[in-house]
């Protein structure tokens, strides 16, 4: 005989089912008033002053001015600070003429912290009576002209604002300080046989003639060189190929002795 089963009528299970379609249904209800309450206060947000740039902060400026540096970010105070992207910044500063290395970075909520790096004035060109700075990256600053030359830095005579002056820059920034800080004027003199040849005037009154492609190398051994000179001797060190002196004197009888040849 076939064993009777239990058999579950379909009144017993509407409880059931009624308890799981309202757990459902509360579920369903939270998630969707979750997320129209998160849109709410992610439209507030933005709604907000509170999500927009608030303050930028600089340091690190010397010749440009804190305002120059923010306008150079293109940004305000009606973007974004959550759509600020810092590498972008930085890139779009370090495009700029004076600005060697910038840093950015988020403070707080609200605000932008910016430091920079300038590039830094290592000689001038004079135009029509005025002066602009040659800066360490081979650049003429066309854009800040002075009547006088600040401190103690070479005058650059000849130059344009090419890939000649930037090889110049380049082997000057090779150069120890004290031996930088020992050029008064720096003339580019192209020859046939050399068309990046130099002739420098020295502060101590010595002249050196040189090519650029050779000139850290050579220059740095100045100091040496004219230690070795006699006392109060003065002339041209020539630094082309090898390195030889010849004294102002030693030139003046030489040019005297070609005068009289072509009297005769």
């Amino acid at each position: 005989m076939a064993e009777n089963k239990k058999i579950v009528s379909i009144e017993d299970k509407i409880p059931e089912l009624k308890r799981y379609r309202k757990k459902k249904l509360i579920r369903h209800l939270t998630i969707l008033v979750g997320f129209f309450a998160v849109l709410i206060l992610v439209t507030l947000y933005f709604l907000s002053p509170f999500s927009k740039v608030n303050e930028i902060y600089v340091s690190g400026n010397r010749q440009l001015t804190e305002n120059e540096v923010r306008q150079a970010t293109g940004l305000d105070n009606t973007d974004f600070i959550v759509a600020v992207n810092n590498q972008k910044i930085k890139k779009k500063l370090e495009k700029q003429e004076l600005i060697k290395k910038a840093t950015v970075e988020k403070k707080g909520l609200q605000n932008l912290k910016i430091k920079i790096a300038e590039y830094q004035t290592v000689g001038y060109v004079e135009k029509k009576g005025m002066y602009y700075d040659v800066l360490e990256s081979g650049k003429i600053l066309n854009d800040n002209a002075q009547k006088f030359p600040i401190g103690n830095r070479a005058l650059y005579v000849g130059f344009k604002n090419d890939e000649t002056l930037h090889d110049m820059v380049e082997q000057i920034n090779q150069l120890p300080e004290e031996v930088a800080r020992a050029i008064s004027e720096i003339h580019l003199e192209p020859k046939k046989s050399d068309a990046e040849h130099v002739t420098l005037y020295m502060n101590d009154g010595n002249q050196v003639s040189a090519t650029i492609p050779t000139f850290a190398e050579k220059m740095s051994f100045y100091p040496s060189l004219v230690a070795q000179l006699q006392e109060g001797q003065k002339g041209v060190i020539n630094l082309e190929v090898g390195s030889y002196f010849e004294s102002y004197y030693k030139q003046n009888e030489d040019v005297k002795a070609a005068e009289e040849k072509k009297k005769q």
